[in-house]
């Protein structure tokens, strides 16, 4: 079985999966050494790995004490979102110190992601989407607790804010990550409209 993905140049075959080389001269003097490459894939491949490993230890269901699966992994963080950044369950409202609470709660499913597990190609994709959904999850907390106001149409109160308060946050936030920290920076940037309100 070969299948080949022109738009991503992705070569698939039933061992392994290669990556084409196109020279379009966008890579002009950047230099990846065959040690990053081989840090990436081990990266990549890792939640299968995990579950070749621990496979057999499973105790009931999908239940395992070495591993969580993408779906169990999907279930936690949509409840800790819905919980503690204002979901549908708490009826849109947050306040500043359940989104300290998610955020502490975030930070130790960050730490069980390492255990994450993939049975095979499509829970590896499953595996990276949630890592990915992980962290826009923290960066939407990060920027909920930021911004000291409700801004409607924003799908959640601040319930020790409950105002929209356009003098000091009719602004864009910008936050930055530091990745090898993970501490966020965070400040505000000017809000330009390009087409002006109707009245």
């Amino acid at each position: 079985m070969l299948v080949k993905a022109h738009s991503r140049n992705l070569i698939v075959d039933e061992e392994e999966i290669v990556f084409a080389t196109i020279d379009d001269g966008k890579g002009e003097g950047i230099v990846v050494s065959q040690a990053q490459i081989d840090r990436r894939k081990e990266e990549i491949y890792k939640p299968l790995e995990h579950y070749r490993i621990y496979r057999n230890a499973i105790v009931a269901g999908s239940v395992n004490p070495h591993y969580i699966n993408p779906k169990q992994g999907l279930d936690r963080l949509q409840k800790l979102m819905d919980e503690y950044c204002g979901g549908a369950s708490v009826n849109y409202m947050t306040n500043e110190k359940l989104l300290h609470i998610g955020l502490k709660k975030l930070a130790i499913m960050e730490e069980d992601l390492q255990s994450l597990a993939a049975e095979d190609i499509h829970e590896l994709l499953r595996a990276w989407e949630l890592k990915h959904r992980h962290r826009a999850a923290e960066c939407v907390t990060q920027h909920t607790l930021f911004r000291k106001e409700t801004r409607w149409p924003g799908y959640y109160y601040r319930g020790d804010a409950m105002k929209v308060d356009d003098e000091n946050w009719h602004v864009l936030t910008v936050s930055r990550r530091d990745p090898k920290t993970g501490e966020y920076t965070m400040e505000k940037a000017p809000c330009y409209h390009l087409v002006a309100d109707e009245k």
